[in-house]
């Protein structure tokens, strides 16, 4: 448990008390200042010994907190709530995190709650939780859950909310761990323009024997994906949807960082890259569209989310930044392109999302630059027929075995 304690320390002593009558041992951890209260019960690791494993004492932190420095203090704190429950995890002591707070609490307690790996329950309650948590929660599994009144004190409200709360960690800790598979786990990206496809493919390699996980492409999708493909939880990946990438390029909504489309490369995984998406950019309203794109065709894809087709210059500068990230690959890779469509966004009957010379030039460019042992697949299709779904998934089992052969033959590995 990870808690402001000279501030939150009744609070905290009541939902400790709820967790060990559900038979689970709790730690505690202090990550408060100390300067509004002493804890009415002794942490297992006081603020002192916290600061320390950020290489600090609280007296340090206080003096530049009075500085006006206060994100040093809990940035420092943060380090060392993480160290300590990086080390207990490591040692198979830790098997589920609970914290409680106003704002300040939930940047710490979700902080150190993503600093653990997928599958460990984490549950923050909060009063924010009601609002935009992407920056707490960010890729990570961290179930939210609003305190309804500000968590200060006890009262008939905040009993029910910490109760329920704990309850719901005891609850995701007892569910059990899932089994562990043989199968290979493979990767795909997929947004609405392409699910089509997507679940297609997902049908044809499970009959082949593969395990297939499906990451939604609205930023933090992507996101998700290369993290967990670097802590070598993914065997391969088909980035049908790619649209993350031309969003972080002009400021989309889809926008899943620079590093996008660069992990599974650098894991040497067998790679195949689609267009997916590409032929639109996607804004949430109307007022963060770049002055360049005003003027430009809008169609609202349901209240919140409007489409712009990319054009020319956008394709061009996609195919350069694409090929770059892909010549770094170290594993079999492949593109696979359908020459009649990226999404169901050229079928929308309208003249202007309808642009096979700017689709034409993504591909032209990509062939200017991309390294000459990767192939570049073309089928005149559509990216959602049938068939190009069952292309794709042949292409990549070929992408598969290719990998086992050099894992099993090192000294043929690809530079």
């Amino acid at each position: 448990m990870i808690a402001t304690l000279d501030t939150k320390s009744e609070e905290s002593k009541f939902a400790m008390e709820i967790l060990k009558n559900k038979d689970l041992e709790v730690i505690t951890i202090d990550v408060g200042t100390g300067l509004r209260g002493r804890p009415v019960f002794t942490p297992d690791y006081p603020a002192e010994e916290v600061a320390r494993a950020a290489g600090t004492t609280v007296s340090e932190l206080l003096e530049i907190g009075q500085k006006g420095q206060e994100m040093v203090f809990m940035e420092k704190m943060i380090a060392g709530a993480s160290a300590i429950v990086g080390r207990l995890y490591a040692e198979g002591k830790l098997h589920g995190i609970f914290s409680l707070g106003g704002t300040m609490g939930t940047h710490m307690g979700t902080s150190v709650m993503r600093s653990l790996p997928f599958g460990v329950p984490k549950v923050m309650i909060s009063t924010a939780a009601s609002g935009d948590v992407r920056g707490w929660v960010g890729t990570k599994d961290i179930t939210m859950i609003p305190s309804i009144a500000d968590i200060v004190g006890l009262n008939r409200i905040t009993r029910i909310s910490l109760r329920r709360a704990a309850g719901a960690l005891a609850g995701m800790v007892f569910s059990g761990e899932e089994p562990l598979s043989d199968r290979p786990l493979v990767a795909v990206t997929t947004l609405g323009g392409t699910t089509a496809g997507a679940m297609r493919f997902k049908k044809r390699l499970e009959e082949r024997g593969y395990e297939v996980v499906i990451f939604h492409a609205i930023g933090i999708g992507g996101m998700a994906m290369e993290e967990l493909i670097s802590e070598g939880k993914i065997q391969g990946v088909f980035d049908l949807s790619t649209n993350e990438v031309i969003d972080h390029l002009y400021g989309g909504m889809t926008d899943a960082g620079p590093n996008r489309l660069e992990m599974a490369g650098a894991m040497g995984l067998p790679y195949l890259v689609a267009p997916g998406n590409l032929d639109h950019l996607l804004f949430v309203s109307r007022e963060r569209i770049p002055e360049q794109f005003r003027g430009r065709e809008v169609h609202a894809h349901g209240p919140t989310v409007l489409l712009l087709r990319s054009r020319k210059a956008e394709m061009e500068e996609l195919g350069k930044i694409m090929a770059e990230k892909l010549n770094r690959a170290k594993g079999p890779t492949a593109i696979i392109f359908p020459l009649k469509g990226f999404s169901v966004a050229n079928l929308l009957g309208k003249e202007e999302f309808d642009d096979p010379e700017a689709d034409h030039l993504l591909l032209q460019t990509l062939k200017k630059t991309i390294r000459s042992d990767i192939k570049i697949i073309e089928y005149d299709i559509h990216i959602n027929d049938e068939e190009f779904a069952h292309r794709a998934a042949d292409i990549f089992l070929d992408l598969y075995q290719e990998k086992e052969k050099v894992d099993h033959h090192p000294q043929k590995s690809i530079s």
